[in-house]
């Protein structure tokens, strides 16, 4: 999970500090994660969750780039499900991804899921050592973009039509998230 950004567009609250019901959005991505099969949770940023490994990426704030290349260490495993610390949807996007990763290939280098016509960079499963070889090529990690880093992998799109990837980005997205809440 990356969860390294400030929350600018939000007026500087931490995006996985967010409370869905009774939990914060960062414990319904990690526990989503396991649940979809992940063998452990990593956190890329400057929030913990008790199921999950905390990072720090170097620089602090250096973008989700940077995020994902201090993880990188840390996995143990050939797969990466790459997830933002802000997704409502979390459990059904994971099932959405689980789901459609039996349909990867050996040329491939993951899945992404595909929401609004967008490409949706954390929302995806990827072959760890197609990151590496990404990361080893990217001249600055500090600011750089994830599209920046893997839009030259060759990933299957994965259509999400109920837009499960859509996260809290701005103020509007955090009102509609609260008054659906309010509204169950």
């Amino acid at each position: 999970m990356l969860a390294g950004g400030r929350g600018s567009r939000l007026g500087g609250i931490e995006k996985g500090e967010i409370r869905l019901g009774d939990r914060r959005l960062i414990d319904v991505v990690v526990d989503a994660a396991l649940a979809a099969g992940c063998e452990r949770a990593l956190i890329a940023g400057g929030i913990g969750s008790s199921r999950a490994v905390s990072i720090r990426e170097d620089p602090p704030f250096g973008g989700p780039a940077a995020g994902l290349a201090a993880a990188l260490p840390e996995v143990r495993s050939d797969w990466i499900m790459l997830l933002a610390c802000d997704l409502p949807h979390a459990g059904l996007l994971c099932h959405l991804l689980a789901g459609s990763f039996r349909h990867i290939t050996a040329e491939l280098d993951g899945l992404v899921a595909l929401s609004d016509s967008r490409i949706q960079w954390l929302a995806g499963i990827y072959r760890r050592s197609s990151i590496e070889k990404a990361v080893a090529r990217q001249m600055d990690l500090n600011g750089a973009s994830l599209r920046s880093l893997l839009g030259d992998l060759k990933l299957r799109e994965v259509q999400d039509p109920e837009r499960l990837a859509h996260d809290i980005d701005t103020p509007e997205d955090l009102k509609a998230l609260t008054r659906r809440e309010e509204e169950q």
